[in-house]
């Protein structure tokens, strides 16, 4: 190894050694040729020992070849540092020259210096009394053109302002005015002085008449309030001066905002007149404090001059607002929903320069006010779409079960598919309806990421304003429908109802929470109506619509019953030979709105013994009656006490749950109880009584399976029996085999 790596080679021992590094080995360190420790002859030895004759002359051309190395290198360095030494000694001699020759010239300058010293003084003493004389004759000279130029400042201010060099004659009268007031006392300066005081109100008012100019520039403004605070015009005139002339433009620019041109949407209203009367106003701000508030003359507090500026600008933003509200509100009902937002958020952001500019004025709460009333009229726009939309959706449903038969609506053969037509049409609506005013909150709005709108929009306004009151309508007005109305609108109706409560208002106020999350550092607010509130009031515009059509469709056939009792000659009746027709077609219409109720609603549960034994008890108590003549026994007595106890208990009128079974047991029991009572005012001969038992028993056979309990139809069936066998002259039954054989179906 060269010489050149040993110092190398000792860093890095010395560095692992300073950082803890270094690994103890126990390598005899006697034979490295590289350590500070080696031995040339244990070296020598060692090599010996260890290699081979031709290792040994290849380690000898090694160690040759680095010495001729380390020789070269050791050469290199003394012949560089070298000729950096002649170098050095060279810049050495030559900087002794120069300071030698420098030396020599600065004695030549201090002998020049103090030559210079000697002549100035001899010069001073010479010169100083002709120095006392100048000064004094120059002292004249400035007097004497001093009052040169007052005796000529009224002829120089008369000639500026016809050339309306306003600044320059400011300028003069500026300079003139102290020395005016130092000689007030002496006399021959009282006509200077009146006469320049009459040539500065002329000057005053020429400045007043650049300052009324409705054309004037701000810097104009600026100069020329400059000019008339300098000349002692009062500020609060100067002020009111300005101002008032600012005023005329702006009212020009109001009353373009108040008439706009026709068919010009709120995009171009925004960029034409609105944008104007910002602009001036953002011009007329600017102007006043560049010319009052950041003025240094005036003596006015600072306070003063922001409020007063305040009042001005609140003044004519009153108008300009009121005239924006009504072009916005106008907006609203149009039909383009983008073109409004983006017209707000141009307004909006526009006015934030005009803010910044003017903060005590609170223009950016009276602006979003703005923006939050014309909302929620859109919002408010958007609901009666909703209402009227609705209205039409249920009128056409209307229509189409009125003309149809089987009801059918949109090709929609069920009324099933009717009913979720209907509430997809209602659902899509509002959902299309959201995605309008989804653009209102859009990221690229300027203001929909401010607090005091975004929390009140989210909840107040869409969740409570538009969603619940949306479907709080629609509840409401299921709960007005008349009994004037398709039986089939009423069912469909309730099933809408139903599943509002059971899916679709959970459902609509999770979407709207999803595309309008609120501020979730507000505090919630309570809502009316609430969620538990709506679903509640579904439940019960379910019950009162279904309590309704079952009282209509009870009605319906309790008078198609009454009638054919009515008309028909009981005493006089033939015996029986089949069932009469009215009572084929009340099972033709139970069997119908089994089909239309079965598939709006589930089946419901049955209750109470539903087996063949229950069956036959109306059979079983027909065989009870005599075949000859009917007379009561102890046994009979005590069964139609207990009939008639239980049938107390029956309510006709009932709740109505919301399954088919129940729905139509309702019927039901509205028309059985109509049959009962039309058979208590009749009266039967023998025959009469058989077609009773003939029609009764046709009844339960094919009713029983419409009801939730078959022990209520085998009751009122018997009671019908048992009022048509005491209504009866001649109480003889007919056999039941022979009404089983009457019954078959042909």
């Amino acid at each position: 190894m060269s010489e050149a790596g040993v110092p190398k080679k000792r860093n890095r021992n010395r560095l692992k050694e300073f950082y803890g590094t270094k690994k103890e080995d126990n390598v005899d360190k006697t034979t490295d040729i590289n350590s500070d420790q080696f031995h040339s002859d244990v070296y020598m030895k060692d090599l010996l020992g260890k290699k081979r004759l031709h290792e040994l002359l290849g380690s000898q051309t090694t160690l040759l070849k680095e010495i001729r190395t380390l020789d070269s290198e050791m050469q290199t360095l003394v012949y560089e540092n070298y000729n950096k030494f002649i170098s050095a000694t060279d810049t050495i001699r030559r900087m002794k020259d120069d300071f030698k020759h420098m030396e020599e010239q600065m004695e030549a300058v201090m002998g020049n210096m103090d030559s210079i010293s000697t002549f100035s003084n001899a010069i001073s003493v010479n010169l100083s009394d002709s120095r006392q004389k100048i000064t004094k004759l120059s002292s004249v000279h400035n007097l004497l053109t001093k009052l040169q130029t007052l005796f000529e400042l009224p002829t120089l201010l008369r000639k500026a302002i016809q050339m309306e060099a306003y600044p320059q004659a400011v300028k003069y009268y500026s300079q003139a005015a102290a020395i005016l007031s130092q000689y007030e006392h002496v006399n021959s300066f009282d006509g200077i002085r009146d006469d320049c005081e009459n040539t500065v109100k002329l000057l005053i008012d020429a400045l007043r008449d650049t300052l009324g100019n409705p054309e004037i520039t701000a810097a104009q403004v600026v100069e020329t309030t400059d000019m008339l605070i300098e000349l002692k015009v009062p500020a609060g005139e100067v002020i009111k001066l300005y101002l008032d002339t600012a005023h005329i433009t702006l009212q020009a620019d109001i009353d373009a905002v108040g008439s706009p041109p026709e068919k010009q949407d709120i995009l171009e209203f925004l960029d034409t007149t609105g944008y104007a009367f910002l602009g001036s106003v953002s011009l007329t701000i600017s102007t006043y404090k560049s010319a009052f508030s950041e003025n240094t003359n005036l003596t006015l507090p600072g306070t003063e001059l922001e409020e007063t500026l305040s009042e001005f600008a609140y003044q004519h933003f009153s108008a300009y607002f009121e005239h924006m509200q009504s072009r916005f509100t106008i907006e609203t009902q149009g039909p383009d929903n983008a073109l409004l937002v983006r017209g707000l958020d141009r307004f909006y952001r526009r006015l934030q320069p005009v803010h910044t500019l003017l903060p005590s004025a609170s223009l950016d709460r009276i602006a979003g006010e703005i923006v939050t009333n014309t909302i929620r009229c859109r919002i408010q726009y958007f609901s009666e779409t909703l209402h009227s939309h609705y209205s039409e959706t249920v009128s056409d449903v209307k229509q189409s079960l009125l003309v149809s038969q089987p009801p059918q609506f949109e090709g929609q053969n069920t009324l099933a598919d009717i009913m979720s037509t209907m509430k997809a049409s209602l659902v899509g609506k509002l959902k299309l309806v959201l995605v309008n005013v989804k653009e209102f909150i859009s990221a690229d709005i300027t203001f929909a990421n401010k607090p005091y709108f975004r929390g009140p929009f989210c909840v107040h306004d869409i969740k409570q304003g538009l969603v619940l009151k949306y479907i709080e309508h629609i509840l409401q007005h299921v709960s007005t429908l008349g009994d004037n109305l398709p039986p089939s609108l009423l069912l469909v109706m309730a099933r809408l109802c139903l599943d509002f409560e059971t899916n679709t208002i959970s459902y609509l106020c999770n979407l709207t929470e999803e595309m309008f999350p609120p501020d979730q550092s507000a505090v919630p607010e309570q809502l009316s109506p609430t969620v538990t509130e709506l679903t509640s009031l579904a439940h019960d515009t379910v019950q009162q619509v279904l309590t309704r059509y079952v009282n209509v469709k009870g009605l319906s056939i309790s008078q198609m019953i009454h009638t054919s009792v009515k008309t028909r000659d009981w005493l006089s009746a033939v015996e029986p030979r089949n069932v009469r027709a009215a009572m084929k077609r009340v099972v033709e219409e139970i069997t119908e709105l089994d089909t239309q109720i079965g598939s709006l609603f589930e089946e419901g549960a049955v209750r109470g013994p539903n087996s063949d034994s229950s069956r036959r008890a109306l059979s079983h108590n027909g065989s009870r009656i005599a075949s000859s003549k009917y007379k009561y026994t102890p046994s009979d007595t005590e069964s139609s006490l207990l009939n008639k106890l239980f049938n107390d208990q029956v309510e006709i009128f009932g709740s109505i749950q919301f399954t088919k079974l129940s729905i139509l047991t309702g019927i039901i029991k509205i028309g059985l109880k109509a049959f009962l009572e039309s058979v208590r005012l009749r009266t039967f001969g023998k025959f009469g009584l058989q077609q009773v038992q003939v029609d009764v028993y046709y009844l339960r056979e094919y009713l029983w399976r419409f009801v939730e309990e078959e022990r209520l139809l085998n009751f009122l069936l018997e009671e019908v029996i048992s009022s048509a066998v005491d209504r009866c002259i001649d109480p003889v039954t007919m056999e039941p085999s022979v009404i089983m054989l009457l019954c078959e179906p042909s």
